[in-house]
């Protein structure tokens, strides 16, 4: 088990377990988040719905890109402060949505 842990990543494998734990990452924020998200069959339910979907699935994609990052051995803390901020604010104008023109 040692030896396998020590060894260089390469291949499918890995490619494979990174895409399985971002999808597994993504599939529990949004499960989470959905837990909390308003019931009923409004817009309002609607929206915060397509919410916590979308932020389980940035929360996905961050893990994804950093692990990947890690493995090819461009991950950096600059890195993943550019990655996890450019998320921050897409996140953010997405949620101010847009505001009615007079």
């Amino acid at each position: 088990m040692l030896i396998v842990l020590t060894q260089e990543p390469v291949g499918p494998v890995v490619i494979a377990a990174i895409v399985a734990i971002a999808v597994a990452v993504a599939s529990a924020a949004s499960l989470l988040m959905l837990r909390f998200a308003t019931a009923g069959r409004s817009t309002r339910a609607r929206s915060s719905r397509a919410r916590a979907l979308r932020r389980g699935g940035e929360l996905g994609a961050i893990v994804g890109l950093i692990a990947a990052l890690q493995v090819v051995g461009g991950l950096t803390p600059l890195t993943v402060l550019f990655i996890v901020l450019s998320f921050a604010i897409a996140e953010y104008v997405l949620s101010a949505g847009a505001t009615p023109s007079r």
